[in-house]
This record gives C-alpha cells, structure tokens and sequence, in this order.
C-alpha cells in the first residue's frame, strides 16, 4: 500500500519543511544557524516555526475562511490529502505535528559557491525526538525496498561521532535538534565542524551579510509578524557567471527594458539583495531591497528613474465606488529618451526591429520623428488602467476581454491636432487590412461632452451574417482617443474613455508619491472576467494540457477558488538610498 509514497515521502518529509512552514524577527532564531555556514554562503534564507505562522491571525482568518474550506474540498485537494494519509499512518504522525517539532526554532536554507552545495537546517524540538524521526524514516525507507525486493537504499557513515545517512544523493544528518538535509558531502562536513568548533570564519562575519541585516531592520511595519528573511550576494553570482541574460548590459526584449530596465540596471552594480516576508491581520507583504547609487542609472536610464533619480509615479486618481477598477498602473517613464538610446540599451536584433518600426511610425506622422516629436511630446507620468467591460444586451462576444486604456499628459497642446489625425488615420488602416481577412468594419464618431472631446469607431455588424457562435472578439473594443485640459487618453472603448476622463481630479488628502511605479489589482474584478470567459478557459485548458472536460473543469475551479481567498495585490517600486520592491496581498477577512 505504501509502495507508490514512501520513496517520494522520505526525501519531502524534510524539504516540505521549508515549503509548508516559514519565517521569524531576525536572520537566526534562538540559534544563530548562519554561524555554521561558511562565508562563500550565496543564498540564505531563515524562516520561522510552523506554529508561530499558524498562529498568527493572517493563517487563523485564511484557514476558517469558506473560500479555503470550500478549496480544501477540490478533488485536487483531497487527491493530496490521501496520499499524505499514507505517509502519516506510516509514520505515526500528522504532517502538521511533524512540521511543528521540525521547525520549533526555525529552519534556514542556504547555497554555498565553493561546494555548490544546498543545504537545509531544521532546529526541531530535541535532539531525542530528532533521532527517532530520522530513524523511522530510514526504517519506511528501507522496509518499503524490501517489499519490492531491491538493495538497500540507504548507505551509512560517520562522522565525529554522527550517524550519516544518503538516500539518492541527499545526506541526512542531526547535529543535536538541528535536522541536516544536504546534496554536498563536503558542505555537510565543513558544517559539522563549525557546529562543533565555533570557527569565526563564517557567514555571519561576512561583510555583505552584516549589511544586509543591517538594512533589514525597519523594513516592516510594527504590527506586522516577520516570517522569513532572506540574503543574496550578488557580487559573487555576477564572478561565476550567473544569470547573464538577466544581468547582461544589452537587453533582448523591449517591454523587460520597459518594465525593469532600472533595476536590471542596479543588479548589474549592486553587491545584495536582502528581503523580508512579514503578516499582518489580513495581508502578506514581501519586501526586497538592494543598495543603490545613483551614477548606475544616470546615464543609460534617466528615462527609467528620472533626473537624480526623482522621477515619481503620478498620483492616484480619486476613483468612485461605482467603477471596479480591475488594475492599474501609475509610473514614471521617458518613453522619448528611452526611444532615443535604443542603440545603447538594446542588441542588434532588437534594434534593427526598432528602426523598422520608426521608419513606419515616422511614415504615418507624417515626417514627424516618433521619438522626438511624438513621444516627446508626453510627459514621462503616466497611467494605464483596466476594467471589467459591461456590454449592451445582444452585444456580448463570445470572449469578454476587459476595457483598458492609457492617460497620459501633454507637453505641447498643439499634439491634439497631430494626434486626432493619426487616430483616423489608423482606423483607415484597420478596415483595409480588416476588408481584405472579412473582418467587421469601424465606423467613426466625434462627440464633445462637458469639455471633453471624443474620437471613437465602433465595429458594425454584418446584417447578412447571424452570428450563431456568437460576436466575434473585435466586439470588445470600440477604439478611443480623448482629450480633456493637457490630458490625452487613448482606450480600447468609448465608455471606458468616459470613465477615465472622469477620475483627473487627484486624491488631494493622499501622502506626496515617492515610488517610481505602483502596480494595483483587485483580485475580485479579475476573478469575474475569468469566470465569465470560464467555457474558453476550460477548451483552452483542454487542447494545451490533453486535459479531459471534467479535469480542465477542475483545475479552472482550484484556479478560481484559489483567487477567491484574495481580495487585492500592489507592487511599488521606489528609488531612494537603495532601490525598494514591494508586494502586499491583501486576503478576503472572514469569508
């Protein structure tokens, strides 16, 4: 019966540790772990015991909540459970009471460069708890190769005195209560030894992680619960060779350059990184940060960070209750000046691309240079936003996409003109390409409403088509140009044109913005567009993964059950004496 378990559940038992359970207030628990690990320590990451995280009201409100019941209930779910009853009834215990003793002090893992070793460190609840547990590990191990008659799959050493253990390539050893799952013999070995001879030489002597714990000391708020801390040296990984294509000079895409071209920038110079995982009542927050300079952006990525690196994100506009806005995205970037260094930011590939496509935009502007002329003529704040779309009955197309659109302020007035006339323009372009594939057509409109003026084409139905199958995609857009005081927008309908001119005013009772980009969503409005395109989620599900019906109709479900756990997400990104990212989820309290 525990045939198809037993050899996956030993090597989890002591992984899944770290995956289930997470974090604390410090690098090091009650015992300073990172001083058994060798200074060439890359990656570290310390996390706290199981029982402290599930008794912190963030995991009481998640696990009493109805969303996660009801997700416990998911035939996935109980498909996992049942296999982990096998392990726990082979074990005599529950997995949660393992994980528990396991990580009573905390537990860290942690990459070392000269051995290439990873290692796992569990402070369990005693040494004599510790031994048994390993024992009866290697006996389920040994019992279950022996029901299938094969050899022993265990090899034994030892070690000053230690009992060591390999199961396919992964050694196991308990220094006291401290569990040792390791992939290197030798990183196994020099950590006995520090754990036994109090050498000074290592990682908490280290020069980058002493500052990384310095950095780390008020990244979260008071009231929050730190679970998990964590170090990068990034100095080290950038000698051997690690990640070129993320930490190369020459970017291969531009939306990667677009998006983070700023700290890709800073990860190209900086020594670390160092982060935090932190609860609060109702919302996780992961915090990373990396030191930062100023002259490592001021050259190839003003456009990114701004003049002395104070280019801010606009302001949140105020947004009434009656809009659900699905995400936004406020930031400060010169789209003009990064199309200008595209010969120094980007490779050959990427710049040739690039000159096809100045040659046509300059084409359709008349002469007028795309970079200088026509993005320059934008100020580098700007916002995009999306929304659920609402459609006017018998107008519904078969797949439902949100409105989205750009706001964005001009510098020069006189755009409006230039702007409006290339809008019609490419509107006259999509019905020729459209005519020639038996697309629907557009249809063109102007309206002025309260100082507000609208340009806008809405795709005609064919009388002489039925439309069984339903409006065809194109459906969901009727393309719009807008301008209201120095502000042009640019959406994918008209109404949500409407919307977005209505939110100009700022909040002005909201704190001066300091971060360079905020990234929202609210996880309800996502989660309703999912679930209204759910039949094309499942046949989709069905021809990429071979699923059947009732197993893509499955996995939509966990997907969408998953979702319903979460209220809201927001990334900012802020430049200051260091470069600052961070995440903060927002769960559904008591639902």
């Amino acid at each position: 019966m525990l045939r198809p378990y037993s050899r996956i559940a030993f090597a989890a038992a002591f992984v899944s540790a770290v995956i289930y359970g997470t974090a604390k207030n410090a690098f090091s628990g009650d015992r300073d772990l990172a001083t058994w690990l060798p200074q060439s320590t890359v990656v570290y990451l310390h996390v706290e015991s199981l029982e402290t995280i599930l008794e912190h009201p963030f995991s009481k409100t998640l696990r009493t909540s109805s969303a996660f019941k009801t997700l416990m209930r998911s035939p996935e779910a109980i498909k996992a459970r049942a296999g982990l009853a096998l392990f726990e009834f082979a074990i005599g215990d529950k997995l949660e009471s393992i994980f528990k003793k396991l990580t009573t002090r905390g537990a860290c893992i942690a990459i070392d460069k000269e051995t290439e070793g990873l290692v796992l460190l569990a402070d369990s609840e005693s040494a004599e708890w510790l031994d048994d547990y390993v024992q009866r590990l290697v006996k389920l191990a040994r019992t279950d190769a022996k029901n299938k008659e094969q050899p022993d799959p265990i090899r034994e050493a030892d070690y000053r005195g230690l009992r060591g253990y390999e199961f396919q390539k992964t050694i196991v050893t308990n220094i006291g209560s401290v569990l040792l799952v390791t992939n290197k013999p030798l990183l196994a070995k020099d950590i006995i030894d520090r754990s036994m001879d109090a050498t000074p030489d290592h990682l908490d002597a280290n020069p980058l992680f002493q500052q990384a714990t310095k950095s780390l000391s008020t990244e979260s708020p008071q009231d929050a619960l730190r679970i998990a801390n964590g170090f990068v040296d990034l100095d080290t990984l950038r000698q051997v060779g690690f990640a070129k294509d993320l930490l190369g000079s020459n970017r291969k895409d531009f939306a990667g350059e677009l998006l983070l071209g700023g700290v890709l920038a800073v990860l190209q110079k900086t020594s670390f990184t160092s982060g935090v995982v932190a609860l609060s009542p109702n919302n996780v927050s992961i915090q990373l940060r990396v030191p930062y300079d100023q002259k490592w952006t001021q050259e190839s990525r003003t456009f990114f960070v701004g003049p002395n690196s104070k280019g801010f994100a606009p302001a949140a506009p105020n947004t009434p209750s009656s809009l659900a806005m699905m995400a936004s995205v406020r930031s400060y970037r010169d789209l003009s000046e990064m199309w200008r260094r595209a010969g120094d930011l980007f490779d050959e590939k990427v710049n040739d691309q690039l000159a096809q496509a100045d040659n046509t935009l300059t084409t359709l502007f008349s002469g007028k240079d795309f970079g200088t002329d026509i993005l320059g003529a934008i100020e580098p704040q700007v916002q995009l936003m999306a929304s659920e779309q609402k459609y006017a009955p018998g107008s519904t197309p078969t797949i439902k996409l949100p409105s989205f659109g750009l706001i964005a302020k001009l510098r020069d007035a006189d755009m409006k003109k230039e702007l409006k006339r290339t809008f019609q323009s490419f509107i006259g372009f999509l019905n020729v390409a459209g005519a020639m594939e038996g697309n629907p057509q557009l249809d063109l409109d102007a309206e002025s409403i309260e100082g507000v003026q609208y340009y806008s084409a809405t795709y005609l139905r064919d009388r002489d088509k039925k439309y069984d199958a339903g409006l065809p995609i194109q459906f969901n857009f009727s393309p719009t140009l807008a301008f209201k005081d120095d502000f042009a927008y640019v959406s994918s309908t008209l109404a949500f044109a409407k919307e977005m001119a209505s939110l100009t005013s700022v909040n002005t009772n909201a704190a001066p913005e300091l971060d360079n980009t905020v990234v929202s969503v609210d996880v309800d409005s996502l989660r309703q567009v999912l679930e209204s395109n759910r039949q094309q989620l499942i046949s989709q599900n069905m021809l990429e993964k071979g699923h059947s019906k009732t197993e893509a109709e499955n996995e939509i479900d966990v997907l969408m059950k998953f979702l319903s756990l979460l209220r809201s997400g927001k990334l900012a990104l802020r430049f200051d004496d260091s470069v600052r990212l961070q995440l903060d989820i927002t769960t559904q309290a008591g639902r």
